[in-house]
């Protein structure tokens, strides 16, 4: 799986916030973004791509690391919080169910930031 990096502390996506073990729902044969990672500056110029790493592999679908535009999150006490509205650079990560499985998946992932820190977690999916 190909490598890509998030600014430490900046960002607040599902895979870290307190809904981090919210579960994702996908139809079976179906797809789902699982979250979108950024690095920018206040201006909301992008500064680096996070790196991402798939730590746990899904048993029943496959995942996908690429980048992209999209939206990132950022807490309103966050200067970054004007960005929220904006299409960024970054790094999503998508998920696509086995055609014909029902039942649970899981996919497990560390993000590595420009400044040094690391976080990890991992998605809950039912596909259906």
């Amino acid at each position: 799986m190909r490598a890509i990096a998030v600014a430490a502390a900046l960002l607040c996506a599902p895979l870290f916030c307190a809904s981090a073990h919210a579960q994702r729902y996908v139809p079976s044969g179906g797809s789902v973004k699982l979250t979108f990672f950024c690095n920018i500056n206040p201006d909301c110029s992008a500064s680096g791509l996070p790196t991402v790493r798939i730590t746990k592999q899904p048993e029943h679908g496959r995942v996908s690391v690429s980048q992209t535009r999209d939206f990132c999150y950022f807490q309103p006490s966050n200067p970054r919080n004007v960005c929220n509205n904006r299409r960024v650079s970054g790094v999503g990560v998508r998920y696509t169910a086995q055609r014909g499985y029902t039942g649970y998946d899981s996919v497990g992932a560390e993000v590595f930031f420009p400044s040094g820190s690391m976080r990890s977690g991992t998605y809950s999916i039912n596909v259906r």
